[in-house]
């Protein structure tokens, strides 16, 4: 026998008043009030599913901490037990049952929504007041996107990439997903091939977007998914640059998984048809170079990060730029530090370490976490232990939860150093208390 059916939430009711049921305005609102509270709560919103249950009554969990915080002040005067809980209109007729936007709005707004609640027993109908934005929208971009809804996510995407390297991932990927959202929608409807393209440049730097976040997050299989996906975006662009660029990071898999082999396979056929200097090139070449280095082969790494460097100072300067789609030199000096480590070069490590922590940003952390890790490797293979813990040290705690490629690095530097160290101690102790994003 079916048991009772399940009635809409208190919280659906009251964003129906506010005209914030779709998922996209409900988020929009969520970190409005986010980031009043503490800008470490923005882009905590529940995703689509989650947040369907909400509206449903579907919750089996209460939840997180900080998402009923934020709820609670959204809506105040409601826990999150009642916002979550079946709307009965007929409870009480006194002044909890709905908060409207302004007081002098009272009588109507609640007559509203008890008519729009009977309507949804009976009809259905409030189905269409919640997706109806969403569907004219869609309708009005179905022959061309406008130019401010181009130029929006054009400059978002932009924007995704100049914080990608400042910002921790978690506090992006809900909203580069929620772009990527509206950029799918609109790309299944046949667009002018000029729209078309810059639609699908958008997408391409979404999801490069997503492979950078993810691979920080400890998941190089999705990583390197959403990077393939940016591959063929930006080919579906004409955007051989940045189709250079997503292939390039696609590179970072086999470095971290030991296989310069695997790397040298795949950059190495590109690079032999390279004509022209960008920054993705010259990324290509570190990339080969680390991979030499790891094979022992000093020559070859010699004339890698040698063509990396020339490449650098040949490309045009607008195409060098801090964002996570470009590749600037003081990354070229990180590349080179770990190769020089790698073959047992103290001083070359150093030398070249010292140029890119100085050019980095204080607010970066991956990458100098990283260049402090790879000059650590050679100084605790010179026997400098003591250095090389305390560089070690600082690297991996340099944010809340260090990058998928800094914990890989920083085992690689563990199992170097010596067991019965006097300064190994404190290093694995504060390795061991590193707590890993899953």
């Amino acid at each position: 026998m079916a048991g009772p059916e399940r009635r809409e939430t208190l919280l659906k009711v009251l964003l129906a008043k506010r005209h914030l049921v779709t998922h996209r305005a409900f988020c929009r609102e969520y970190d409005k009030v986010a980031r009043k509270l503490d800008r470490n709560l923005a882009t905590t919103a529940p995703g689509r599913e989650q947040y369907a249950r909400w509206l449903a009554g579907k919750v089996k969990t209460k939840p997180s901490a900080d998402r009923c915080r934020v709820l609670e002040h959204m809506f105040p005067g409601y826990t999150v037990a009642e916002l979550l809980a079946p709307y009965d209109p007929g409870k009480d007729d006194g002044d909890n049952s709905l908060i409207p936007s302004k007081p002098e709005e009272v009588a109507t707004d609640r007559r509203q929504v008890f008519q729009i609640g009977a309507m949804t027993l009976t009809a259905g109908l409030l189905d269409g007041v919640i997706h109806g934005p969403d569907q004219l929208e869609q309708a009005l971009h179905s022959t061309t996107v406008s130019e401010a809804k181009l130029s929006f996510l054009e400059s978002a995407a932009e924007e995704l990439g100049l914080r990608g390297i400042i910002v921790s991932p978690e506090n992006v990927v809900h909203e580069t997903l929620l772009h990527l959202s509206s950029v799918r929608e609109l790309l299944k409807n046949h667009q002018p091939t000029r729209v078309q393209q810059r639609l699908a440049r958008v997408a391409a730097r979404l999801c490069f977007a997503m492979g950078e976040h993810l691979f920080s997050l400890h998941q190089p299989e999705l990583a390197r998914r959403w990077w393939r996906s940016a591959v063929r975006a930006a080919e579906e662009a004409g955007d051989r640059n940045f189709a250079d660029h997503a292939y390039a990071a696609d590179a970072y898999f086999p470095t971290y998984s030991n296989n310069p082999r695997g790397v040298l396979a795949h950059v190495t056929p590109r690079l032999e048809q390279a004509t022209k200097a960008t920054p993705s090139i010259a990324w290509m070449w570190c990339f080969a170079a680390m991979a030499h280095a790891a094979l022992g082969d000093r020559d070859a790494f010699e004339r890698a990060i040698n063509a990396a460097r020339g490449t650098l100072a040949r490309c045009a300067p607008a195409s060098l730029s801090r964002s996570i789609y470009s590749f600037l030199p003081r990354r070229q000096a990180f590349y080179e530090t770990r190769g020089r480590a790698d073959l047992g070069d103290v001083e070359g490590a150093g030398e070249a370490a010292a140029r890119a922590l100085a050019e980095f940003d204080a607010t970066e952390t991956t990458d100098p976490a990283l260049t402090r890790l790879a000059y650590a490797t050679a100084l605790v293979k010179a026997g400098e232990i003591e250095e090389a813990c305390r560089l070690a040290t600082m690297a991996i705690t340099c944010r809340p939860v260090p990058a998928y490629a800094v914990m890989v690095r920083a085992r690689e530097f563990d199992a170097l150093v010596p067991r019965k160290a006097a300064a190994a101690q404190e290093w694995r102790e504060t390795l061991a208390g590193v707590p890993v994003s899953r």
